[in-house]
């Protein structure tokens, strides 16, 4: 019998063991069921609480006056003429078209090419290619799209006077010759304006001025744009009678308020003569976008408009909508957060095989691709035309970036950028707006959809609900 109790015990004591195993599973497992349930409740509550937003849009908050949006033929305009005439038809319209999905720039960005304009003292050559190019280019457009808004800029004077005699390696006039740099420049309007007739709108003194390349380029300090303007510049143009606006200074480099005040802002519109002659001022955004959402004190103080007038974002070619998010994320800084009154692409083609244009081209096979920044960009430009009025607005996501003006035409355009990736439906509140329309009209653009006109939506009592997809951005008018 001992021997049968000896072997019974172990068999009951296993049997133990293995029910307080299973009773430690079994709590153990309902525990993690458990807590596996906390945690799947809590991430679909974040995800239910990211994919809804509320957005407001404030008709008393009136903010800048908006010019324009654009982008610079200089260098390239001629090029066009090498493409068959159906694929010139169909660049401009992808750059300029109001009509159907496009870029839809307002405002032609070129340069003055006082080099090939002026290349030797009393020596003029209006008809040089490169000139006759952009006059070619600006009056075709002008014709057929209606842009009327000419922004020319300067690269460099005429080397003969400058202290390096070269069109390229920067170098700085010489005090002597800014009479002559001033008659230049006037004679070039005078040209232009009997060849397109009408006024360029805007003269922008020096691109880039404190840069150097072994291209076009010169060099200036706010000291020297205030001798050249006000002692020279200004006055000849008013003998002339011409209305140009005068723009400057165009850094290269924003770098946030503090820099650009400092170096530029202030230097330049602290003179009481410069403040009055000077129109407009602008930089370039690169390597700036979060610096763009920092408005100049500057500007704001003297109360003068301010541009963003070139900029593009990586070196190498992208077509994608990441790259056209990266599009809206910088103008949605710059017109909400910084207060500039336009944003300029750099190149509206080019053909170097990178990321500087609004289309892609070979000057070789004289084929081209547009890219999806482009359809980003019109999502702004083709439906806020100038003379938009930025208003106040916000959103309770921060993937939902929110764009309203009140519209040149019209009462509504909203645009709406989604950056996450998951779609958010927004509620959308018209505050403060007397008579809203009926409906809204979406326009999107995705990875797979270019500015995709969709159903109207209802809008009752000043509110109207949308859904934003993933990465897209979606462009509401009424």
């Amino acid at each position: 019998m001992k021997g049968g109790v000896a072997q019974t015990r172990p068999i009951q004591q296993m049997t133990k063991t293995a029910t307080a195993i299973r009773a430690t599973v079994t709590k153990n497992k309902a525990s993690l069921q458990r807590l596996l349930a906390l945690l799947l409740i809590g991430v679909f509550s974040q995800q239910l609480y990211a994919a809804n937003a509320t957005v407001i849009v404030d008709y008393n908050q009136r903010k800048q006056t908006l010019a324009g949006f654009g982008a610079s033929i200089t260098w390239i305009a001629s090029d066009l003429q090498n493409f068959s005439a159906a694929d010139q038809t169909a660049i401009l319209n992808t750059l300029y078209s109001t009509t159907s999905p496009s870029a839809g720039l307002s405002i032609i960005r070129a340069g003055s090419m006082l080099c090939e304009f002026n290349p030797s003292p009393a020596t003029y050559d209006w008809n040089h290619p490169l000139i006759q190019g952009e006059i070619s280019w600006m009056n075709r457009v002008k014709s057929t799209y209606g842009v009327n808004q000419f922004l020319v800029t300067t690269w460099t004077p005429p080397a003969f006077m400058k202290d390096n005699n070269s069109c390229s390696n920067g170098g700085s006039v010489l005090a002597q010759y800014y009479p002559d740099l001033a008659n230049t420049s006037v004679l070039w309007l005078q040209n232009a304006k009997a060849s397109l007739g009408q006024d360029i709108n805007v003269w922008s003194v020096q691109n880039e001025p404190t840069t150097s390349p072994s291209y076009d380029s010169a060099n200036y300090t706010p000291a020297q744009f205030i001798s050249f303007v006000t002692g020279h510049l200004k006055p000849a143009m008013q003998n002339a009678g011409l209305t140009t606006k005068i723009m400057v200074p165009e850094p290269a480099v924003y770098g946030g308020a503090s820099f650009f005040d400092s170096n530029w802002g202030f230097p330049i519109l602290n003179d009481a003569t410069m403040r009055a002659d000077v129109d407009i001022m602008a930089t370039h955004g690169y390597a700036q976008t979060s610096d763009l959402g920092d408005p100049s004190q500057a500007v704001q103080q003297y109360n003068k408009p301010f541009w963003q007038t070139e900029v593009y974002f990586g070196r190498s070619y992208s077509g994608t909508i990441s790259d056209a998010l990266g599009v809206a994320k910088s103008i949605y800084r710059a017109l909400n957060l910084g207060n500039l009154n336009a944003w300029f692409y750099w190149w509206a083609m080019d053909f170097s095989g990178g990321n500087g244009g609004v289309i892609s081209y070979s000057n070789t096979a004289w084929t081209y691709q547009v890219p999806k920044r482009a359809y980003a960009l019109g999502n702004f430009s083709r439906f806020i035309r100038p003379g938009s009025v930025m208003l106040g607005s916000s959103s309770t996501s921060a993937n939902l970036q929110v764009t309203a003006v009140s519209p040149a035409s019209g009462i509504v355009a909203l645009v709406l950028t989604n950056s996450s990736k998951q779609s958010i439906t927004a509620t959308v509140t018209l505050a403060n707006l007397a008579s809203s329309p009926s409906t809204v009209t979406p326009f999107r653009t995705s990875a797979t959809e270019n500015q995709v006109q969709l159903s109207p939506i209802p809008v009752g009592g000043g509110t109207f609900t949308v859904t934003i997809p993933a990465q897209s951005i979606v462009t509401l008018v009424g």
